[in-house]
């Protein structure tokens, strides 16, 4: 499962550095939209941080008990609002994957997705590879609410490992 947590632990090193990059203003800031709906607001990139580094902690609690909750997210409104918070929270959060490295990945594992959903087979290395999808997601989120700021990511942020190999080996 090495490979797994590797690639995880350096996406959130990415997010660690986007954190870093970032103003308390910028990190905390959510986008209002021009649309009449009830929530017109798009949520800041601390929402979107706090959102991924919830399901790796729901991921991370449930390895022991091999039942994987992401229901039962915690949503600490402090990691979404406070840059300090969050980048602090990025960094225990690969402290916990980086121990975990040497699990079996094929460690099978139940997950509920959603709540009132049924639980479903997995395997540790299949939830490893969901949540770094899900944080990518997070990140491309977070990469378009910053470039509507007027603020560039890197070229790789929120982008996904095999549009990057793509993109390089279109350019040999």
């Amino acid at each position: 499962m090495s490979r797994s947590a590797e690639e995880l632990i350096d996406l959130l090193r990415q997010g660690h550095a986007m954190i870093e990059a970032l103003s308390d203003e910028d990190y905390a800031a959510a986008l209002e939209t021009t649309t009449q709906s009830a929530d017109s607001t798009w949520a800041s990139p601390g929402a979107h941080t706090r959102h991924s580094l919830d399901f790796v902690s729901c991921l991370l609690a449930g390895i022991d008990a091999r039942r994987i909750d992401y229901t039962s997210r915690k949503r600490r409104s402090e990691v979404e609002t406070h840059r300090e918070v969050g980048r602090q929270q990025i960094e225990r959060t690969i402290g916990a994957l980086e121990r975990i490295r040497s699990l079996d990945g094929r460690t099978p594992i139940e997950v509920r997705p959603e709540p009132g959903q049924d639980w479903t087979r997995s395997s540790l290395s299949r939830e490893m590879q969901f949540v770094s999808t899900h944080v990518i997601h997070h990140y491309a989120l977070i990469r378009l609410t910053l470039a509507l700021r007027g603020i560039e990511a890197p070229p790789e942020f929120g982008v996904s490992p095999s549009t990057l190999a793509y993109r390089a080996e279109t350019r040999s």
